[in-house]
């Protein structure tokens, strides 16, 4: 199981918080922080803050859905295991996560971080789950039953998006660029049309036999399209063919309908990608915000010396 990637479905009540007596809340921009026996560098905090907004932008003017005015992400953290573990008991039943999770039922994303977020190094693995985690709950919201290659998709994609310093951009990530590249050249562990019918439960059943494949693959898919202006048209068709279709979803369908040239050219473009792929690609919210004006200025990290 992949600890940072674990979407919830909660049934059970969120009951009492743990470490009380050390915690804190409070509201900034977008996010609702709830603070744990932790004390949230404010860089970071902004950081975060500007991440979800732009990840929340992606949806509404790359992707054309609407969110109402008072949509809030609640990010809760931890800075004691124990007390961590705990939560997500008391929330889930059980644990499912040692970085990690979000919460549908209570929109909220949960992580655990036991570094120093006063240097930037420490707070940026922390930051990545939760733009992770703030995908999933913003794509819940956007298309409750979502394919999981998409889902898991575009939550590894905006965990790649750096807030810190100027280079604001989402980035490939290396690993996983190498295992396309592998792919390519050796054969890829399941054919493209199997991997895209997968149903959820078999989705799943792949991640435990090859997590690193299933994955890998989805990212790959989301950031290929995601890489061009028209790719990004067509991640919007098929994201809002996923919502219409639901549980029905036929992700294959879909493409055909909306992708010229079908799967067929989807894959043969897509490998053609691969070996070429830039290592990062400015979110259109960003660009945009850069032709503009220097209104918003870059998350200023401090002197760690």
């Amino acid at each position: 199981m992949k600890p940072k990637a674990v979407i919830v479905w909660l049934l059970f009540s969120l009951g009492g918080i743990a470490g009380a007596a050390n915690s804190n809340s409070y509201e900034s921009g977008i996010c609702i922080f709830a603070l744990h026996n932790y004390k949230l560098a404010p860089h970071v905090e902004r950081a975060i803050v500007f991440g979800v907004s732009r990840i929340l932008d992606t949806y509404k003017d790359t992707f054309g859905f609407s969110f109402p005015d008072n949509f809030k992400m609640k990010v809760v953290i931890f800075g004691d295991e124990d007390d961590f573990l705990k939560y997500q008991k008391k929330q889930l039943g059980l644990v499912i996560s040692e970085t990690g999770y979000c919460s549908g039922r209570h929109l909220e994303t949960v992580v655990l971080q036991r570094k120093n977020t006063k240097k930037t190094e420490d707070a940026k693995e922390m930051v990545a789950v939760v733009f992770h985690e703030a995908n999933h709950l913003i794509l819940m919201h956007c298309v409750p039953r979502c394919p999981m290659w998409a889902n898991e998709g575009l939550s590894e994609y905006f965990e790649g998006l750096n807030v810190f310093g100027e280079n604001r951009r989402v980035y490939l990530e290396e690993s996983r660029s190498k295992w396309c590249k592998y792919w390519v050249k050796k054969g890829f562990p399941i054919e493209l049309d199997k991997y895209l019918s997968l149903s959820y439960d078999d989705w799943m059943k792949f991640r435990n036999k090859d997590g690193n494949a299933a994955y890998t693959i989805g990212y790959s898919l989301v950031y290929f399209m995601m890489s061009r202006s028209d790719t990004e048209g067509i991640l919007k068709e098929l994201l809002w063919g996923f919502k219409r279709t639901g549980d029905d979803t036929d992700s294959i369908k879909i493409i055909n309908e909306h992708y010229p040239g079908g799967l067929e050219k989807l894959e043969r473009n897509w490998r053609e990608w691969i070996p070429k792929a830039r290592s990062y690609r400015p979110l259109r919210a960003l660009r945009e915000e850069a032709e503009k004006a220097k209104e918003d200025s870059p998350v200023e990290e401090p002197n760690e010396n």
